[in-house]
């Protein structure tokens, strides 16, 4: 029996998937479209956030709404769906997962770790990586004990909204002030080696390794937990029959809207350490969930399918476009580049991210016409199977 895996086919695709890929990397581009411009923490007083006025202010409110927070977990959410629909793939197969899985968060290890070094601190492939290491254990476990911890984690995340404010949180506030300070300087008017020695030697928390730790950490937790959702989603093969689970997905979709929005939306009015936390930490899953029960149903119904199938594309090449995203914004944003730093404002910045996207959909059509995958995406599975993929059709 040949037990070398292989990568899955095209037309084994679940299309709903890519749709959502392809969503959740709109959304990325959006939320990053305010980092990419005014640094990794948003700090008011020392950025021009309005140069339009109250159309800043209404895009701010849209991106926070709609993007900030949700996404990633989106991302994070397939991520783990994948994972669990890759092993449980292989072992149908009677072919071997372990070394496999490893090889793949290897690669991806690696490539997360240039890509936050040499073009752009925002990185989440690095973060995933080392989660990933940790996933493997957990897929070992049955849906019930995939579901448990996905709710026990993110539970544990959402304890962060009664966390209090004290004179710890305003020396922190402080720390990233200056912090923000040095980053928006070199940031503005550095060389591209001036920004790489930043990205290295900058201690954002002040803690030296020890906050590098524990940001990672964090993000590891919340990270994790949406994994394991996705990973208890893809043992249940909901989405490979959505018709039969419509009422379910139905109820999915009206909780995370009643529940989701108005938890982001009140960190709009008050901007408090909590309601910020309400915002991320409950606001920001449940909304994703939300964005994945809507293309799921929307999905099963052919005309909605014919009108999003453009996203299809850009998911397919998901991690070269994320990538391409960052290598394109950070040159248009930074003073290496066209220095538009803190320059044209949120509404500009999001007008940016939306006709960059609508042009990576061109691209991605046009790609995936004449070749399988994307460049990234042929690397890595050369990487994780061991054989060379047919790349041009």
């Amino acid at each position: 029996m040949n037990k070398r895996s292989a990568p899955l086919n095209e037309e084994n695709r679940i299309l709903s998937l890519d749709l959502m890929r392809g969503l959740a990397l709109l959304g990325i581009l959006l939320a990053n479209s305010l980092h990419f411009q005014y640094g990794l923490f948003l700090i008011p007083d020392i950025h021009h956030y309005y140069p339009l006025g109250w159309l800043d202010h209404m895009a701010e409110g849209f991106i926070r709404t709609f993007a900030t927070a949700s996404f990633y977990t989106l991302f994070s959410f397939l991520f783990g769906y994948g994972m669990a629909f890759l092993k449980e793939r292989l072992e149908q197969q009677n072919k071997p997962f372990s070394s496999l899985y490893v090889r793949r968060t290897l690669i991806l290890l690696f490539v997360g770790l240039v890509h936050g070094t040499f073009i752009w601190d925002g990185d989440i492939l690095f973060v995933y990586a080392l989660t990933a290491f940790i996933l493997f254990f957990f897929l070992k476990l049955k849906e019930r004990g995939l579901l448990i911890w996905a709710f026990v984690l993110l539970f544990l995340m959402a304890l962060s909204i009664a966390s209090p404010e004290d004179e710890s949180t305003a020396g922190l506030e402080d720390q990233l002030m200056n912090y923000s300070l040095e980053e928006k300087e070199v940031l503005t008017s550095g060389s591209y080696f001036e920004v790489v020695s930043f990205r290295l030697m900058a201690d954002p928390l002040g803690l030296g390794i020890l906050g590098d730790v524990i940001l990672n950490v964090t993000a590891m937790v919340s990270v994790l937990g949406m994994f394991l959702l996705g990973a208890f989603v893809a043992r249940k093969k909901w989405l490979l029959d959505v018709s039969k689970h419509r009422k379910l997905f139905i109820r999915i979709w009206w909780i995370t809207l009643l529940v989701g929005f108005p938890c982001k939306i009140a960190f709009l009015f008050n901007d408090t350490y909590a309601y910020e936390m309400l915002h991320t930490t409950i606001g920001g899953p449940l909304v994703a969930m939300f964005y994945a029960s809507s293309i799921a149903l929307l999905a099963s119904n052919p005309k909605w399918l014919k009108r999003l199938h453009p996203l299809a594309y850009v998911g397919r090449l998901s991690l070269s476009n994320y990538l391409l995203q960052s290598l394109v914004f950070t040159t248009l944003f930074y003073g290496y580049g066209f220095g538009l730093f803190n320059r044209i404002g949120i509404f500009g910045g999001m007008v940016l991210a939306f006709v960059f996207f609508f042009l990576q959909t061109i691209a991605s059509r046009w790609w995936l016409k004449r070749y399988h995958m994307g460049l990234f995406e042929w690397f890595w599975r050369a990487g994780t199977y061991l054989t060379i993929p047919k790349l041009r059709r």
